[in-house]
C-alpha cells in the first residue's frame, strides 16, 4: 500500500511539473532585429502578364527604424533601373511578428516573421502557415540558419507556388519566389517572379533574441511519461523480485 501512495504521489507530481513547464517552452514571437540593420534586394526577374516590370527593378531596401515590443517598423526605400523611384518609395510599415500583421491588418507573406522560429513552428496570423524546413544556406557567402516557407495556392481560375526563405535569428525575407499558372483560354499563362539579397548588415550583428531551447511541448510531454513508465516499471520489478518470507521464518520455535 505504501510503494502504491509513493506511485501515485510520484504521478501527480510529474502531471504538475510538465504543467510547469510546457509553457516556459511555448513558441515565443519576438523580433530579431534591432534599429539601423537593412536588407537589400535585387535580382528581380519575372515573367507572365503582370509580373514584366520586375525586370525593370533596380533594387528595393528595407532598413528598420523603430523596434517596439512585438513591432518592427521598416521603412521602403526602391527604384527602377533607370533611376527613378518606384511606387512604393519612402513608405513606413508596422510589421508585428506575434500577430502577424501589417499596419494592424493580417499579412500572410511578409518581409520580417519572427526570430528562431523552427521546423513546424506556426507563423502568425493564427491558422495560416508553418515552417515547412529549417536548413542551412549560404548567402553573399555567409552560412544562415534558414527558415523555409512553401505555399500552394489552387483554386478553379489559378494555381500558385510561393516559396518564401527566411533568416532563422533575424526573422528577415532573404529571397522569394512564385509561379502561378491561369486557367486561361486557348491555353494556360504561367507568370513567375523572384528575387534575393543583395546586400545586408543583419549577418555580422544580429543579435539573437531571448528563446527557449528547442523542445516542443509534445517532446517534453513523452519525455515526462517516458521517465514515469521507467520508474514505475522499475518500482513493479522491484516488489517481484523481492524473496517472499516463509512460515518457517516467521516461527518463533
Amino acid at each position: 500500500m505504501s510503494s502504491l501512495k509513493n506511485i501515485i504521489s510520484f504521478m501527480f507530481a510529474v502531471v504538475i511539473l510538465v504543467s510547469l513547464v510546457l509553457p516556459v517552452f511555448a513558441i515565443q514571437y519576438n523580433p530579431g532585429v534591432s534599429i539601423g540593420q537593412y536588407v537589400k534586394y535585387g535580382n528581380f526577374a519575372g515573367s507572365g502578364p503582370g509580373y514584366e516590370a520586375f525586370n525593370d527593378y533596380g533594387f528595393l531596401n528595407l532598413q528598420v527604424v523603430s523596434v517596439s515590443g512585438n513591432a518592427v517598423t521598416l521603412l521602403t526605400t526602391d527604384q527602377f533601373k533607370n533611376g527613378t523611384a518606384l511606387p512604393g518609395n519612402g513608405t513606413v510599415d508596422v510589421w508585428n511578428v506575434e500577430t502577424g500583421t501589417d499596419n494592424g491588418t493580417p499579412s500572410t507573406q511578409g518581409p520580417i516573421i519572427a526570430a528562431n522560429l523552427n521546423q513546424g513552428d506556426a507563423i502568425p496570423p493564427p491558422n495560416t502557415y508553418s515552417v515547412n524546413q529549417t536548413a542551412d544556406r549560404t548567402y553573399l557567402g555567409a552560412t544562415r540558419s534558414v527558415n523555409i516557407l512553401n505555399v500552394t495556392v489552387s483554386t478553379p481560375d489559378y494555381n500558385s507556388t510561393l516559396n518564401y526563405v527566411y533568416d532563422k535569428i533575424s526573422g528577415m525575407l532573404l529571397e522569394s519566389a512564385s509561379t502561378t499558372t491561369t486557367q486561361a483560354q486557348p491555353q494556360p499563362i504561367t507568370s513567375t517572379y523572384s528575387y534575393s539579397i543583395t546586400a545586408t548588415n543583419i549577418f555580422g550583428s544580429t543579435t539573437p533574441s531571448p528563446t527557449v531551447p528547442e523542445f516542443s511541448p509534445q517532446i517534453l510531454a513523452l519525455i515526462a511519461t517516458i521517465i514515469s513508465i521507467i520508474i514505475l516499471s522499475a518500482v513493479v520489478m522491484q516488489r517481484r523480485t523481492k524473496r517472499p518470507t516463509t512460515g518457517k521464518e516467521l516461527s518463533t520455535k
